[in-house]
Protein backbone atom coordinates (compact mmCIF):
# COMPACT_ATOMS: atom_id res chain seq x y z
CA UNK A 1 0.00 0.00 0.00
CA UNK A 2 1.75 3.39 -0.91
CA UNK A 3 1.32 6.02 1.92
CA UNK A 4 -0.11 8.89 1.59
CA UNK A 5 2.09 12.45 2.50
CA UNK A 6 0.22 12.75 6.14
CA UNK A 7 0.98 9.54 7.34
CA UNK A 8 4.74 9.47 6.49
CA UNK A 9 5.02 13.30 7.75
CA UNK A 10 6.46 14.88 4.09
CA UNK A 11 5.11 16.89 1.69
CA UNK A 12 4.70 17.10 -2.33
CA UNK A 13 7.87 18.27 -4.18
CA UNK A 14 8.01 21.88 -4.45
CA UNK A 15 8.62 23.96 -7.55
CA UNK A 16 12.00 24.39 -6.49
CA UNK A 17 14.77 23.07 -9.45
CA UNK A 18 17.65 23.00 -6.92
CA UNK A 19 18.08 19.60 -5.47
CA UNK A 20 18.10 20.85 -1.47
CA UNK A 21 21.23 23.52 -2.40
CA UNK A 22 23.15 20.15 -2.90
CA UNK A 23 26.26 20.81 -4.84
CA UNK A 24 29.96 19.74 -5.77
CA UNK A 25 32.49 22.39 -3.46
CA UNK A 26 35.06 23.43 -6.20
CA UNK A 27 37.45 26.47 -5.90
CA UNK A 28 36.76 27.77 -9.59
CA UNK A 29 34.35 27.37 -12.14
CA UNK A 30 33.62 25.45 -14.18
CA UNK A 31 33.05 21.92 -12.17
CA UNK A 32 35.73 19.49 -13.84
CA UNK A 33 34.33 16.10 -12.85
CA UNK A 34 35.21 12.84 -14.23
CA UNK A 35 32.25 10.69 -14.99
CA UNK A 36 32.46 6.66 -14.65
CA UNK A 37 30.69 4.00 -16.67
CA UNK A 38 30.02 0.61 -15.90
CA UNK A 39 27.76 0.34 -18.89
CA UNK A 40 26.74 -2.15 -21.41
CA UNK A 41 24.91 -2.46 -24.98
CA UNK A 42 23.71 1.28 -26.11
CA UNK A 43 24.00 2.65 -22.54
CA UNK A 44 27.06 3.98 -23.29
CA UNK A 45 25.71 6.15 -26.00
CA UNK A 46 22.47 7.56 -24.21
CA UNK A 47 24.97 8.34 -21.22
CA UNK A 48 27.62 10.30 -23.63
CA UNK A 49 24.65 12.10 -25.24
CA UNK A 50 23.47 13.00 -21.80
CA UNK A 51 26.77 14.28 -20.99
CA UNK A 52 27.50 16.27 -24.30
CA UNK A 53 24.08 17.92 -23.48
CA UNK A 54 24.88 19.04 -20.05
CA UNK A 55 28.13 20.30 -21.12
CA UNK A 56 26.80 23.07 -22.73
CA UNK A 57 26.61 24.55 -18.87
CA UNK A 58 29.37 26.82 -18.44
CA UNK A 59 29.82 25.56 -15.17
CA UNK A 60 30.27 22.07 -16.14
CA UNK A 61 32.89 20.67 -17.79
CA UNK A 62 32.77 16.76 -18.92
CA UNK A 63 36.76 17.02 -21.25
CA UNK A 64 37.54 13.47 -23.16
CA UNK A 65 39.65 12.63 -20.08
CA UNK A 66 36.74 13.01 -17.54
CA UNK A 67 34.47 10.24 -18.81
CA UNK A 68 35.91 6.55 -18.45
CA UNK A 69 34.90 3.26 -18.68
CA UNK A 70 35.45 1.33 -15.68
CA UNK A 71 35.14 -2.86 -14.52
CA UNK A 72 33.79 -1.79 -11.43
CA UNK A 73 30.69 -3.81 -10.19
CA UNK A 74 27.19 -2.56 -12.25
CA UNK A 75 25.48 -5.24 -9.72
CA UNK A 76 26.71 -3.23 -6.46
CA UNK A 77 27.57 0.40 -8.04
CA UNK A 78 29.18 0.79 -5.03
CA UNK A 79 30.37 4.93 -5.31
CA UNK A 80 33.59 6.53 -6.09
CA UNK A 81 35.11 9.28 -4.12
CA UNK A 82 35.07 12.15 -5.58
CA UNK A 83 33.36 11.16 -8.69
CA UNK A 84 30.18 9.92 -10.40
CA UNK A 85 29.34 6.66 -11.56
CA UNK A 86 26.82 5.49 -13.54
CA UNK A 87 25.65 1.78 -13.68
CA UNK A 88 23.06 -0.56 -16.00
CA UNK A 89 21.94 -4.09 -14.97
CA UNK A 90 19.12 -6.06 -14.39
CA UNK A 91 17.54 -4.81 -10.96
CA UNK A 92 15.01 -6.21 -11.02
CA UNK A 93 11.13 -5.74 -11.23
CA UNK A 94 11.56 -3.10 -8.42
CA UNK A 95 9.13 -0.73 -9.88
CA UNK A 96 11.54 2.24 -10.62
CA UNK A 97 13.18 2.87 -14.10
CA UNK A 98 16.35 4.56 -12.71
CA UNK A 99 17.77 6.45 -9.13
CA UNK A 100 20.32 8.74 -8.41
CA UNK A 101 22.18 9.14 -5.19
CA UNK A 102 24.26 11.25 -3.76
CA UNK A 103 26.39 11.22 -0.73
CA UNK A 104 26.65 14.10 1.38
CA UNK A 105 29.39 16.14 3.43
CA UNK A 106 27.14 18.80 4.74
CA UNK A 107 25.19 20.71 1.45
CA UNK A 108 28.91 19.24 -0.80
CA UNK A 109 28.11 16.04 -3.15
CA UNK A 110 31.23 13.93 -2.27
CA UNK A 111 30.48 11.09 -4.89
CA UNK A 112 27.17 10.35 -6.81
CA UNK A 113 25.95 7.15 -8.85
CA UNK A 114 23.13 6.64 -11.48
CA UNK A 115 21.34 3.29 -11.87
CA UNK A 116 19.65 2.11 -15.22
CA UNK A 117 17.22 -0.78 -14.51
CA UNK A 118 17.66 -3.13 -17.58
CA UNK A 119 14.62 -5.11 -16.35
CA UNK A 120 12.46 -2.20 -17.40
CA UNK A 121 14.45 -1.29 -20.57
CA UNK A 122 14.35 -5.19 -21.57
CA UNK A 123 10.46 -4.98 -21.86
CA UNK A 124 9.65 -3.46 -25.01
CA UNK A 125 7.57 -0.01 -23.57
CA UNK A 126 10.60 1.09 -22.31
CA UNK A 127 13.05 -0.05 -24.92
CA UNK A 128 12.68 2.73 -27.17
CA UNK A 129 15.52 5.69 -27.51
CA UNK A 130 13.36 8.42 -26.24
CA UNK A 131 12.71 6.77 -22.77
CA UNK A 132 16.26 5.62 -22.78
CA UNK A 133 17.66 9.04 -23.42
CA UNK A 134 14.99 10.58 -20.75
CA UNK A 135 16.00 8.98 -18.30
CA UNK A 136 19.87 9.01 -18.39
CA UNK A 137 19.89 12.58 -18.82
CA UNK A 138 17.69 13.07 -15.88
CA UNK A 139 19.50 10.67 -13.69
CA UNK A 140 22.71 12.36 -14.36
CA UNK A 141 21.17 15.03 -14.21
CA UNK A 142 20.57 14.64 -10.21
CA UNK A 143 24.49 14.17 -9.50
CA UNK A 144 25.17 17.90 -10.37
CA UNK A 145 22.27 19.30 -7.48
CA UNK A 146 19.24 19.43 -10.17
CA UNK A 147 15.67 18.55 -9.07
CA UNK A 148 12.78 18.24 -11.15
CA UNK A 149 11.31 20.80 -12.86
CA UNK A 150 7.48 19.29 -12.89
CA UNK A 151 6.34 16.12 -11.09
CA UNK A 152 3.08 15.46 -12.49
CA UNK A 153 2.91 13.38 -14.78
CA UNK A 154 -0.34 14.26 -16.75
CA UNK A 155 1.25 17.44 -17.24
CA UNK A 156 1.89 19.02 -21.02
CA UNK A 157 5.51 18.12 -21.68
CA UNK A 158 8.06 20.89 -20.18
CA UNK A 159 10.77 19.84 -23.02
CA UNK A 160 12.94 18.87 -20.57
CA UNK A 161 14.40 15.43 -19.33
CA UNK A 162 14.04 17.18 -15.39
CA UNK A 163 10.26 16.73 -16.31
CA UNK A 164 8.11 13.71 -14.85
CA UNK A 165 6.13 12.59 -17.87
CA UNK A 166 4.31 9.75 -19.55
CA UNK A 167 5.35 10.02 -23.20
CA UNK A 168 9.08 10.97 -22.87
CA UNK A 169 9.11 12.40 -26.75
CA UNK A 170 10.03 16.05 -26.10
CA UNK A 171 11.26 15.22 -22.43
CA UNK A 172 15.15 13.98 -23.47
CA UNK A 173 17.49 16.82 -23.11
CA UNK A 174 17.87 19.63 -20.68
CA UNK A 175 16.85 23.08 -21.24
CA UNK A 176 17.41 26.63 -20.65
CA UNK A 177 15.71 26.43 -17.29
CA UNK A 178 18.07 23.96 -16.42
CA UNK A 179 21.27 25.58 -17.44
CA UNK A 180 19.98 28.82 -15.47
CA UNK A 181 19.55 26.91 -12.30
CA UNK A 182 22.82 25.14 -12.85
CA UNK A 183 24.36 28.61 -12.81
CA UNK A 184 22.29 30.09 -9.37
CA UNK A 185 23.56 26.81 -7.59
CA UNK A 186 27.03 26.94 -8.91
CA UNK A 187 27.26 30.76 -8.45
CA UNK A 188 29.14 31.00 -5.30
CA UNK A 189 33.00 28.94 -4.69
CA UNK A 190 34.08 27.23 -2.06
CA UNK A 191 37.37 26.74 -0.72
CA UNK A 192 37.91 23.33 -0.94
CA UNK A 193 36.81 21.12 -3.57
CA UNK A 194 34.93 17.32 -3.34
CA UNK A 195 35.82 16.70 -7.57
CA UNK A 196 38.85 14.08 -7.84
CA UNK A 197 40.14 13.25 -11.41
CA UNK A 198 42.08 10.02 -10.24
CA UNK A 199 42.16 7.07 -11.99
CA UNK A 200 39.09 5.01 -10.62
CA UNK A 201 41.23 2.37 -9.58
CA UNK A 202 42.68 4.06 -7.05
CA UNK A 203 39.57 5.60 -4.92
CA UNK A 204 37.24 2.41 -5.56
CA UNK A 205 36.76 -0.10 -2.91
CA UNK A 206 39.78 0.81 -0.64
CA UNK A 207 39.66 -1.37 2.61
CA UNK A 208 41.67 -4.23 4.50
CA UNK A 209 41.23 -7.69 2.32
CA UNK A 210 38.76 -9.72 3.84
CA UNK A 211 37.02 -6.63 6.06
CA UNK A 212 33.73 -5.40 4.49
CA UNK A 213 33.11 -2.58 2.72
CA UNK A 214 32.48 0.91 4.85
CA UNK A 215 28.72 1.41 4.96
CA UNK A 216 29.86 4.56 3.58
CA UNK A 217 31.31 3.13 0.49
CA UNK A 218 28.34 0.78 -0.31
CA UNK A 219 26.16 0.99 -2.98
CA UNK A 220 22.56 2.14 -2.38
CA UNK A 221 20.63 -1.14 -3.34
CA UNK A 222 17.60 -1.37 -5.34
CA UNK A 223 14.77 -1.31 -3.03
CA UNK A 224 12.71 1.15 -1.16
CA UNK A 225 14.08 -1.03 2.41
CA UNK A 226 18.19 0.26 1.55
CA UNK A 227 17.18 3.52 0.63
CA UNK A 228 16.31 5.25 3.95
CA UNK A 229 13.81 7.53 5.20
CA UNK A 230 11.16 8.30 2.35
CA UNK A 231 11.10 12.71 2.56
CA UNK A 232 9.31 13.31 -0.71
CA UNK A 233 6.28 12.03 -2.65
CA UNK A 234 5.83 12.28 -6.33
CA UNK A 235 2.78 13.38 -8.29
CA UNK A 236 1.47 9.99 -8.07
CA UNK A 237 1.58 9.98 -4.59
CA UNK A 238 4.56 7.73 -4.16
CA UNK A 239 8.06 7.98 -2.13
CA UNK A 240 10.41 9.59 -4.58
CA UNK A 241 13.48 10.76 -2.68
CA UNK A 242 15.20 8.93 0.34
CA UNK A 243 17.69 10.02 2.90
CA UNK A 244 19.62 7.45 4.82
CA UNK A 245 21.73 8.59 7.21
CA UNK A 246 25.23 7.71 7.42
CA UNK A 247 28.31 7.47 10.28
CA UNK A 248 30.04 11.29 10.95
CA UNK A 249 27.41 13.04 10.15
CA UNK A 250 27.08 11.97 6.34
CA UNK A 251 24.21 10.61 4.51
CA UNK A 252 23.01 9.37 1.21
CA UNK A 253 20.06 10.96 -0.65
CA UNK A 254 18.35 8.99 -2.88
CA UNK A 255 15.75 10.23 -5.72
CA UNK A 256 13.83 7.60 -7.57
CA UNK A 257 12.39 7.51 -11.30
CA UNK A 258 9.52 5.19 -10.83
CA UNK A 259 7.84 3.75 -14.19
CA UNK A 260 4.68 5.40 -14.68
CA UNK A 261 2.28 2.57 -13.89
CA UNK A 262 3.99 1.24 -10.96
CA UNK A 263 2.26 1.98 -7.54
CA UNK A 264 5.70 2.48 -5.84
CA UNK A 265 6.03 -0.30 -3.20
CA UNK A 266 7.09 -2.91 -5.68
CA UNK A 267 10.61 -2.56 -3.83
CA UNK A 268 9.72 -3.61 -0.48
Amino acid sequence: MVLGAAALGITPASANHSWGGYHWARTSNPLVLRVNGSLTGSWGTYVNTALNDWNQSTVLNFSPTTYASTSVSARKCNPITGQVLVCNSTYGQRGWLGIASIWLSGNHITKGTTKLNDTYFNMPQYNTSAWRQLVACQEVGHVFGLDHQDEDFNNANLGTCMDYTSNPSTNQHPNKHDYDQLLLIYAHLDSTSTATLGSPATNFGIREVGKPVPQSDEGVGDTMAEWGKPVRLDGKGRPDMFVRELPNHRKVVTHVLWAPDAKGHEAH
